[in-house]
C-alpha cells in the first residue's frame, strides 16, 4: 500500500506495526528535511501514531501555544505540533489549523483511530470498511493492493458522464466511500463513527467595511503563510485574473525572484495562454518556464494519468496539469495556484444563466434549429438550461456536462442519482433564498470544487509536487460565504471583487484577459490525432461503454461528432475517457481471473 504511493513521497518511507493497526507513510520533504521528520511519527510516552498527508500553516503559531503547555518538541515539523495538538486538546484540535490535511491518528491506550480531512478537502481520504477492519489511503490505488476488489458500482455511470465526477462520499468503486472535506472518523473495535466539524455558512451573514481591502489584506496573508517551506516554491501562471493575483502577491512580498510555469498550445492560438502568461511573469520580474505537450505524448500523458487519478478523469487539463507539474519538478517541490477562485468569487461564465435565470422565462427551441450541426456546443447548453422547467434544475444541472436527454439521445438510458446532490442544494436554498447565483456556488463547492481538488491533487502528486491554493484559505471561504451579495458582485467583469482588491497590481491585459479557464483543445485531437480518432470510432465496442448503450445509436453519435457536428463533443470525450480508465482498472488492478468487474460481474 505504502510503496504505490511513492509519487506521492519519494524522499522517505516509514511504517508503524502494533497490535490492531499498520499505520505507512511516504514523505516528500518540504519542512525540517532531516530524518526527524520521518513519519509515521509517535509522541514520547508511546501513546500516539500518527501518519499525516499535507500541510499546516500557522504551525509555528500552533507549536508556541503547545510548547508553553509543556510539550517538548524534537523537530521542527508541522507533523509534530499535530501530534501535540490532539494530545491535548483531541478532535478540537481541527478548529485552530489553516491548512490542508489528511490525518491518521492511532491511540494506543484506547485502541481508537482517528482519521481527518480538512475544511474544503484539497488533501484526499480514502476508506473501506469489511466486516472486521477498516482500510485507508490517500489514493484508491493503495486500497487496492491491500486486496479492496476494483468494482464499479454502474449506479454511478450516469452521473459520471453527465457530471465526470461522483459527489458526497461515493467513489465509482463499490464499497470505497471518500471522508467528507470537513468531517472526521473514529474507529473503535470495530464501530466507525463520522461528525461534521466544519460546515460551510455555519456563520452570521456579516460584511467587512470595506470589502475589497479586507480581501487584499487576507489574500496576501494567505499566499505569504503558504510559502512557508525548507524547499523551493513558484507558480502555476496562466495569465489569467486568478493566476495573475497569486503571482503578484507573491512577487510583492518575495526578495529572492520566483519561477513561474506554464504549458502551451502553439498548435491552438485560442487555446494558448503562453504569451499573457510570459508577459505578466516580465511584469512581475518572475523566472518564466514554459513547456509544450506534444501531440505524440498525449496518449501515453492519459493512460498516466488516469492512473495517477483512479478515477476516470474529470477534466480534459488533467494531462496537462500533470506535465507542467513534472516540468516544475526540476526546479520547485511547492507550487501555488489560482484554483477555487472561480468558485468563491463568481467566475464561471455558466453563473451568468443564473444571474439572470430567476427572470428568463422557460423556452423552446424548434428541433430543426437543434439538429444543425454548425451550432456551438455553448449554444446546446444554453438551450437546455433554459427548458428546465424549475429555477432549482436550474442550479442543479448548472454544472452539468451532458445532460440526460443527452444520454438518452446516444442510446444510455442509465438512472442519473443526484440525491447528494440535491441534499447540497437544500442546504444552499435555505442560507440564499431565491438567490440563484449564490445557491449556484455553494452548491459548487460543495461539489464541482471538489473535483478541480481531486484533479489538482493528483496530478501535482504524481509529479511529486506539493500544490497550494491561496484561494482557499478558510478565513477567505468562511467571510465570503458570509458576505451581502451587492459587495461580492459590485463592479464590471467576472469576479469584481478580486478586480477591486487586485487592481492596482495587475496589467490591463491581464484585466482585460478574456476567461477561458484552462483550455484544452481536445476535440481537435480526437477527430485528427489518429491512435485518438480509432478510439473514438470504436467506442460502441468498449467494455463498459457497450454494456450500457445502445451500439446503433451511439455509432450516430460519433458520426455527427466526426463531421464536426458540437453537439456531442463533451459525451464523446467523457467516453474516451471512461473507455481508457476501464481498461487501465482491468490491467493495473485486475487479473486474468478477475478484471474490472462491471454489475458485479466479470466482463472481458
Amino acid at each position: 500500500m505504502r510503496d504505490t504511493l511513492q509519487h506521492r513521497g519519494p524522499d522517505d518511507a516509514g511504517c508503524f506495526l502494533a497490535a490492531g493497526i499498520a499505520l505507512a507513510s511516504r514523505r516528500l520533504a518540504v519542512l525540517d528535511l532531516s530524518p526527524r521528520g520521518r513519519m509515521p511519527m509517535t509522541s514520547s510516552d508511546a501513546r500516539y501514531t500518527i501518519a499525516y498527508n499535507g500541510e499546516v500553516y500557522n504551525y509555528r503559531d500552533l507549536r508556541h501555544g503547545a510548547a508553553a503547555k509543556g510539550y517538548r518538541f524534537q523537530s521542527d515539523t508541522d507533523t509534530e505540533v499535530l501530534l501535540a495538538l490532539y494530545e491535548q486538546r483531541g478532535a478540537e484540535m481541527l478548529e485552530l489549523l489553516n491548512g490542508m490535511f489528511a490525518i491518521a491518528i492511532w491511540d494506543a491506550t484506547e485502541q481508537t483511530l482517528f482519521l481527518a480531512r480538512d475544511r474544503l478537502g484539497v488533501k484526499p481520504l480514502y476508506y473501506y470498511k469489511s466486516p472486521d477492519s477498516l482500510i485507508f489511503g490517500s489514493e484508491e490505488k493503495a486500497l487496492f493492493d491491500a486486496g479492496v476488489p476494483a468494482e464499479f458500482d454502474s449506479a454511478t455511470l450516469a452521473e459520471l458522464l453527465c457530471f465526470r465526477y461522483v459527489a458526497g462520499r461515493r467513489t465509482p468503486f463499490r464499497g470505497i466511500e471518500r471522508l467528507l472535506p470537513g468531517h472526521y472518523l473514529t474507529w473503535k473495535r470495530g464501530h466507525l463513527s463520522i461528525r461534521t466539524w466544519w460546515r460551510l455558512g455555519d456563520a452570521a451573514p456579516a460584511s467587512p467595511p470595506n470589502a475589497a481591502s479586507w480581501y487584499r489584506d487576507t489574500f496576501d496573508d494567505s499566499v505569504a503563510l503558504r510559502t512557508i517551506s525548507d524547499v523551493p516554491v513558484g507558480v502555476l501562471l496562466s495569465g489569467g485574473l486568478d493566476s495573475s493575483s497569486v503571482a503578484s502577491s507573491l512577487a510583492a512580498r518575495s526578495p529572492d525572484q520566483l519561477s513561474s510555469f506554464t504549458v502551451r498550445f502553439p498548435e491552438s492560438p485560442r487555446h494558448d495562454e503562453g504569451p499573457a502568461a510570459a508577459a505578466f511573469a516580465q511584469h512581475c520580474g518572475l523566472n518564466h518556464h514554459e513547456t509544450v505537450v506534444k501531440g505524440e505524448d498525449l496518449m501515453p500523458l492519459l493512460h498516466e494519468a488516469t492512473w495517477l487519478n483512479d478515477e476516470p478523469l474529470a477534466h480534459a487539463n488533467a494531462v496537462h496539469l500533470l506535465a507542467v507539474s513534472r516540468y516544475a519538478k526540476n526546479f520547485v517541490t511547492v507550487l501555488l495556484s489560482g484554483e477555487g477562485g472561480d468558485e468563491t468569487l463568481g467566475g464561471y461564465v455558466r453563473y451568468r444563466l443564473l444571474r439572470t435565470g430567476s427572470w428568463i422565462p422557460r423556452m423552446a427551441f424548434p428541433e430543426a434549429l437543434l439538429d444543425w450541426n454548425g451550432l456551438p456546443r455553448r449554444f446546446y447548453k444554453t438551450a437546455q438550461f433554459l427548458q428546465m422547467k424549475s429555477l432549482d434544475e436550474r442550479v442543479l444541472m448548472n454544472s452539468c456536462d451532458v445532460f440526460p436527454s443527452e444520454l438518452r439521445e446516444a442510446g444510455c438510458d442509465a438512472e442519473l442519482d443526484l440525491g447528494y446532490r440535491t441534499t447540497v442544494l437544500d442546504g444552499a436554498r435555505k442560507l440564499y433564498p431565491g438567490d440563484l447565483l449564490r445557491q449556484g456556488m455553494f452548491y459548487d463547492q460543495q461539489t464541482f470544487l471538489c473535483s478541480v481538488l481531486d484533479r489538482n491533487d493528483r496530478m501535482t502528486m504524481g509529479a511529486s509536487i506539493e500544490c497550494r491554493v491561496p484561494f482557499l484559505d478558510y478565513r477567505i471561504v468562511e467571510q465570503l460565504a458570509r458576505m451581502d451579495s451587492r459587495d461580492l458582485f459590485t463592479g464590471s467583469g467576472t469576479k469584481p471583487l478580486l478586480r477591486r482588491a487586485m487592481r492596482s497590481r495587475l496589467t490591463p491585459d491581464t484585466l482585460r484577459h478574456k476567461k477561458w479557464g484552462f483550455g484544452v483543445p481536445w476535440s481537435e485531437h480526437l477527430r485528427r490525432v489518429p491512435e485518438f480518432q480509432d478510439l473514438v470510432v470504436n467506442l460502441p465496442s468498449q467494455p463498459l461503454i457497450r454494456d450500457y448503450f445502445d451500439p446503433r445509436l451511439l455509432r450516430r453519435a460519433v458520426a455527427s461528432f466526426l463531421l464536426s457536428d458540437g453537439r456531442h463533443e463533451a459525451l464523446i470525450l467523457q467516453l474516451v475517457m471512461l473507455a481508457i480508465w476501464g481498461r487501465m482498472v482491468s490491467e493495473r488492478h485486475g487479473s486474468p481471473q478477475q478484471p474490472l468487474l462491471i454489475s458485479g460481474e466479470a466482463r472481458a
